[in-house]
């Protein structure tokens, strides 16, 4: 087995596109901050007189750049009168940025307990409500904002926030039903609500029927015509949530078309429409459009070098893959995975001192993790040091258990017994497949091989046979489990039981196995057919010239 079969490949979201610049270095004294800077103008539109008396004080301190004795002015204007929801949202919105949310809600539930508030005054009511875990009186508030306004998506958005956190479903599909009913149909208030529709569909996954809902306003949008390329795109990432990858990559596609000059928007288009071609195993596709990306400015895109290293390893093309990896860590040393990629893929080219050096790189550069300590032993397993890829193991669960011990999942267990297994390790093995079992009773492959490696060496037979028999349920077109279901009844010498489950094995191993074709010999002969136990055999050392088969020939036939 190819050694990065077993490692899980990472996803492309997040991989390719450069994130923000470093942020510049600060003096050790930051200079003082202005009542301009830190408070926003805000203009009085109306008001009572004692409103307006806050309000020009506030102004007398802005101009003399005073940001607390302003922003107080202005919030005792607000709560002067309340009637000016302008003044209100933004005093709120100063609150909120200075944590200051009962203040906030005070004004805001002030503001809303006038006759006339608006739809938007009492949206905003409800999610800070909600914030402050008062789910009745958010979900009561939501409700009047709806009843105020009707064709303001706002107040359905936060009866939904509500419903959502309750868990409430049915009551939650009804309002976005009514409220797609309602809204203008528009695409910025269409799409707004289609996010809606993805959130309860993430935790309604089988409703089928809303689902299909939710596609058809979607498809609405694909029909109005506008322009606005965020609109488009926005379209489509949500296409894509709902699993209408084709539609997606329709619009990707035409707006790659329609922006043919290389741009940070078309290198988005290209990121996108790989990670759709990935979702779809679809990877000609993908890594099409990663070429594309890369084409025009290679040392942009480190990750998506990256990432065509793992499709290439996928499509088996280590030579290519070896490529890629070096690209990525050539534009950017600090990708770590890559490293640890690239030493599998050069141990499975046979470049084994490579690959070591590869992996000095990542230690010299990166401190002791888990991943260093995995994937170095990993890679002496690979090259069959198992004492020193024990010692790695180890290494790294004593760091797991540390720093993060949902590391050591199933498949670090069975990766570590089955090294164990094969540097004849065999009570550490049992342990390590065991803890890889009971961690995932499900998983098949490991199964089998606890079962196999204690019939082999028949020990506990009985238990290496219920371990067999749940991976051949789980499998059962399996060679290599049929083949050790076998072995164990013969080690239990029931060979009429295991000589049917032998054969099966040989009918779904393909290509024919020189150990099953043994072990068929072994129940041949348990069953007195010497015959049949020789042919076997010279069709197991025909495969591979095992001494042990020899003697076997040699003694029922006289040799080969």
């Amino acid at each position: 087995m190819k050694a990065l079969q077993f490692i899980l490949v990472l996803g492309l979201a997040g991989l390719i596109l450069p994130g923000c610049s470093t942020a510049p270095r600060r003096t050790s004294t930051p200079p003082p901050v202005s009542a301009k800077a830190a408070v926003p103008p805000l203009r009085f539109v109306k008001g009572n007189a004692d409103a307006f008396a806050h309000f020009a004080a506030g102004e007398s301190y802005y101009d003399n750049d005073d940001a607390s004795g302003t922003f107080r002015q202005w919030e005792a204007a607000a709560l002067a009168d309340p009637s000016n929801e302008r003044l209100v949202i933004e005093v709120t919105q100063q609150l909120l940025q200075n944590k200051e949310k009962d203040k906030a809600l005070t004004l805001l539930t002030k503001s809303a307990s006038r006759t006339n508030a608006s739809a938007e005054i009492l949206s905003w009511l409800s999610r800070l409500q909600l914030q402050a875990n008062h789910v009745r009186q958010a979900l009561a508030t939501s409700k009047r904002a709806i009843q105020r306004q009707p064709d303001l998506l706002d107040g359905y958005g936060c009866q939904l926030e509500v419903l959502f956190q309750q868990k409430d479903w049915l009551e939650a599909v009804k309002t976005l039903h009514r409220a797609a009913r309602q809204i203008p149909p528009e695409p910025a208030y269409l799409l707004a609500l289609a996010d809606y529709y993805g959130a309860y569909l993430k935790n309604q996954p089988k409703d089928a029927e809303t689902e299909a809902r939710a596609v058809e306003l979607l498809d609405r949008v694909a029909q109005m015509k506008f322009t606005n390329p965020r609109l488009w795109q926005r379209l489509a990432e949500i296409y894509a949530r709902m699993n209408q990858e084709k539609k997606a990559a329709e619009i990707y596609d035409r707006m790659l078309a329609e922006n043919p000059d290389p741009s940070i928007l078309r290198d988005s288009l290209h990121e996108k429409l790989a990670g759709l071609y990935i979702q779809a195993d679809d990877r000609s596709n993908a890594i099409k459009q990663l070429r594309a990306l890369i084409r025009d400015n290679p040392t942009r895109y480190p990750r998506a070098w990256f990432v065509l290293g793992e499709l290439a390893y996928q499509g088996n093309n280590l030579s290519e893959a070896a490529e890629d990896f070096a690209n990525a860590l050539h534009w950017d040393p600090s990708i770590e995975q890559a490293y640890y990629d690239l030493t599998l893929v050069q141990l499975d080219l046979h470049r084994s001192s490579e690959a070591f050096d590869t992996l000095q790189q990542a230690r010299d550069r990166f401190p002791k993790t888990f991943t260093c300590e995995f994937y170095s032993g990993v890679a002496y397993s690979h090259v069959t040091n198992y004492d020193e890829a024990i010692r790695h193991f180890k290494e790294a669960e004593v760091i797991g258990l540390a720093t993060d011990p949902s590391r050591l999942d199933q498949r670090f267990y069975f990766q570590f017994g089955a090294t164990c297994e094969r540097g004849h390790a065999f009570k550490q093995a049992e342990e390590y497949l065991q803890k890889c079992v009971t961690l995932a009773p499900d998983f098949a492959e490991a199964l089998n091989y606890l079962g196999y490696m204690l019939a082999d060496r028949s020990e506990q037979l009985p238990r290496a046979r219920a371990l067999i028999e749940k991976a051949v349920v789980i499998d059962p077109r399996n060679g290599a489990y049929l083949d050790s279901l076998g072995w164990v009844l013969f080690k239990l010498k029931q060979p009429h039981q295991a000589l049917p489950q032998l054969l099966k094995a040989v009918q779904y191993t393909t290509p024919p196995d020189p150990t099953v074709l043994d072990h068929l010999g072994e129940v041949y002969l348990a069953l007195h057919q010497v015959n049949k136990a020789v042919e076997a055999w010279k069709q197991s050392f025909a495969l591979e010239a095992s001494e042990d088969v020899k003697r076997k020939l040699e003694l029922y036939s006289g040799g080969l």
